[in-house]
């Protein structure tokens, strides 16, 4: 199973947010999200060597999860768990040969609907976005052109598509130094 989703870059959260609710979908309470993104010192820059592992630790809430995603930058297998000690699982990270590149923050708003996951994101330093996901073993291409149909019939514009997730370009934008 992989995690396949779709990425727009939106002007105004707060009405595709009405927009959606307006179909039915149902949000969830923001949530603040730090992401720390790691990648291996033998990768020069991000997008990574297809099949590279990267690394993220995540907190929010008041908790913390790691996650290791590899495959393609919008089609990837992922592997997640709670960890209690962030800062210890930063240097094990670094001591096994991976770099810190980017730390993203971003508030997320979240609802389920047909299937799917929708979130939206105001992200610090990149603006607003619309996620949206399905976990599936399906042929990931195929996924992504139902989910862009889909997200189309909910009256969101989707013109503005990117395909690379939110450390690539947060390093296009900033290089790794601002972190």
């Amino acid at each position: 199973m992989k995690e396949i989703e779709i990425k727009l870059k939106v002007e105004n959260t707060e009405k595709v947010i009405e927009q959606l609710e307006g179909k039915g979908c149902i949000f969830g309470l923001p949530i603040k999200q730090e992401d720390d993104i790691f990648i291996p010192l033998t990768e020069p820059t991000v997008p990574v060597t297809l099949g590279t592992n990267v690394l993220r630790i995540r907190r929010q809430g008041g908790k913390a999860l790691f996650t290791l995603k590899q495959g393609q930058e919008l089609a990837k297998i992922e592997r997640e768990l709670e960890i209690s000690d962030p800062e210890t699982l930063e240097k094990i990270i670094v001591m096994l040969g991976f770099k810190k590149i980017a730390r993203i923050n971003k508030v997320r708003r979240k609802c389920k609907t047909d299937g799917v996951e929708i979130c939206i994101d105001e992200v610090e330093g990149l603006g607003g976005f619309v996620e949206v996901e399905k976990i599936t073993a399906e042929d990931p291409e195929k996924v992504q052109r139902e989910l862009l149909d889909f997200i189309a019939r909910l009256g969101v514009d989707v013109s503005c598509r990117e395909t690379v997730g939110y450390d690539i370009l947060y390093v296009q934008k900033y290089g790794s130094s601002g972190i």
